[in-house]
């Protein structure tokens, strides 16, 4: 029977590698570097728990085509409950299948679902005998400091990642409705003033032309004013999520996101035109 403190540093350690896995292979599709995960810290928790699952439950299993069935519906359940209830805590989601067939609400796919099934033949049969044989060594008190230290950091990530992601979801959704209250003002007087002018058809149309254009450049000045009100916390969760769904804001976040994007691959440029300018 393995203690908590034992299961928690493999938590740690297969989030990690989850985190490794993720980072690496989101990178060089995007061709970019992109640090994946919901936690501010180098970690993917769902890989970890999966993992742990995988070992508790499964090293029990007669076969490994049983091993391989029961990770793929296992990685179904937890996928799907993990994106529907991070999305109904924080209206956001850190992965959209929704592009690939075979998938139930973007939460899962049959084709992922297969392929977490063979990651846990890989956790049970490849990495899990070495990962034991790390921590077998080591003493009783150097399990437990080290798994309270680690639960010290972790705990703390995600007290700054939830309340990073109260903010920017408050920060959003109060700029829309500043937004839409002063769209709303300007149409209002757009509509008093079509009513008296109904001659003037050119006149309404170039009003309504500038009721389109005040309403793009309030949501650009609402843009620059989120970001330059951003701490790297929330600049880094921010990133990490895919978008916020089913929200009034989901637009405004998603342009937020395509800017932080824009600023750093400008910045990148830059130095990289600084280092080639530089003898």
């Amino acid at each position: 029977m393995y203690s908590i403190c034992t299961l928690f540093i493999w938590f740690i350690l297969y989030s990690i590698a989850g985190w490794i896995y993720e980072t690496i292979y989101c990178s060089i599709t995007k061709l970019e570097w992109d640090s994946r995960g919901m936690l501010i810290g180098p970690y993917c928790p769902i890989y970890g728990a999966g993992a742990v699952l995988d070992v508790l439950i499964c090293s029990r299993l007669p076969s490994a085509w049983a091993v391989f069935f029961a990770c793929m519906a296992g990685s179904a359940v937890l996928e799907y409950t993990t994106s529907y209830v991070t999305e109904r805590l924080f209206h956001a989601i850190w992965w959209d299948y929704s592009s690939l067939p075979l998938n139930l609400h973007g939460r899962i796919c049959l084709f992922c679902s297969i392929g977490f099934g063979f990651a846990g033949l890989l956790v049970l049969y490849g990495l899990h005998p070495y990962v034991s044989r790390l921590t077998a060594p080591l003493p009783h008190n150097a399990i437990e400091l080290a798994s309270l230290l680690l639960m010290a950091v972790f705990a703390a990530d995600c007290a700054l990642t939830a309340d990073s992601l109260a903010q920017i979801n408050a920060r959003l959704e109060a700029a829309v409705q500043a937004i839409d209250a002063q769209i709303s003002e300007k149409y209002n007087a757009w509509i008093e003033n079509t009513k008296q002018n109904l001659s003037e058809g050119i006149h309404s149309l170039k009003d309504r032309i500038s009721l389109e254009e005040f309403r793009e450049h309030r949501i650009t000045e609402e843009v620059k004013k989120t970001i330059s009100t951003m701490n790297w916390a929330q600049i880094r969760v921010l990133r990490s999520s895919v978008t916020f769904p089913r929200t009034a804001y989901s637009e405004l976040g998603r342009r937020v996101k395509h800017a932080l994007s824009f600023n750093r691959n400008r910045k990148k440029q830059k130095g990289d035109a600084h280092e080639t300018d530089t003898p």
